[in-house]
């Protein structure tokens, strides 16, 4: 008789991958606590998921591998870190984007928060983004000139990024790009694990005037399957408070500026970032 994985299985082996995903190393306690099952429970769905490739388990967890994004859906990343990310999102809404700038944003969970955070703040501005999720949400502002780039739609991503999509993205300029990724290091920089998105987030990069990297404190100090930017071309980095402070010194050490959002929104710094000219 063949073995016919029902919705609940499916849906929690995503999961894993996107822990997975986001943090590289998952140990089998972390499984068991952020999902709530049986240590037995995540143990056969990782040998069922080391059995098909995607991923690699190892004695007390498992790590990401080349195939652990496979059809992977955002659907799947949205319970991770989600107060993090809401809180990261408010403060580039209320401490660093400006009425009539222009924003590129990534696709992603994060930036799903960010677009969320815009509609809230009510601010009138000009968004460009390959993100169904963002452009769903902010397709409901009279105060948002939005720009989606069509293209081939990838559901696994929620997004377009082929090249369609990067040449309506290379036809404009921005102030502000917004990038995530899935590792950021001082050794190795920004990195990912999707290969077939590097190319849009670089041309992404290429125009705007100022790139910030805004990731959750998960992805500090790891490493995916390919770089997009080396360490030292994002000057700009976007955590929050649950950082390592080993991984923060190392980003500083190179001259990274690097800003922790604090829990408490009573407690964030008094200041922004804007591209030279425009106001703080």
């Amino acid at each position: 008789m063949s073995y016919v994985m029902t919705s609940k299985p499916i849906k929690r082996q995503e999961k894993i991958r996107a822990m997975l995903l986001a943090r590289n190393v998952v140990t089998l306690g972390e499984f068991c606590a952020e999902l709530k099952c049986s240590e037995s429970t995540i143990r056969n769905d990782l040998k069922d998921l080391d059995a098909r490739g995607l991923i690699t388990r190892t004695f007390g967890g498992a790590v990401a591998n080349e195939n652990t994004q496979d059809n992977i859906s955002m659907e799947a990343r949205k319970g991770l870190h989600i107060e993090e990310k809401r809180r990261m999102a408010a403060f580039i809404a209320n401490h660093i984007l400006f009425a009539g700038c222009t924003v590129t944003l990534d696709t992603g969970t994060t930036t799903a928060e960010i677009a969320k955070a815009i509609l809230s703040a009510k601010l009138p501005l000009n968004v460009i983004t390959d993100s169904q999720a963002a452009a769903i949400v902010l397709g409901k502002s009279p105060n948002i000139s939005l720009y989606l780039t069509g293209g081939r739609y990838q559901p696994q991503k929620d997004a377009y990024i082929d090249q369609t999509a990067e040449q309506l993205v290379l036809s404009m300029r921005s102030d502000l790009y917004f990038l995530t990724c899935n590792g950021v290091s001082a050794e190795d920089g920004f990195t990912i694990s999707d290969v077939s998105e590097i190319s849009i987030k670089r041309s992404m990069a290429q125009c705007a005037k100022r790139t910030i990297c805004v990731v959750d404190s998960s992805k500090l100090g790891k490493a995916s399957l390919k770089v997009i930017f080396a360490p030292t071309q994002i000057k700009t980095l976007i955590t929050d408070w649950n950082a390592n402070p080993a991984h923060l010194e190392a980003l500083r050490a190179i001259g990274m500026d690097v800003i922790v959002v604090p829990r408490d929104p009573a407690d964030e710094p008094a200041r922004a970032v804007a591209p030279e000219g425009e106001p703080t």
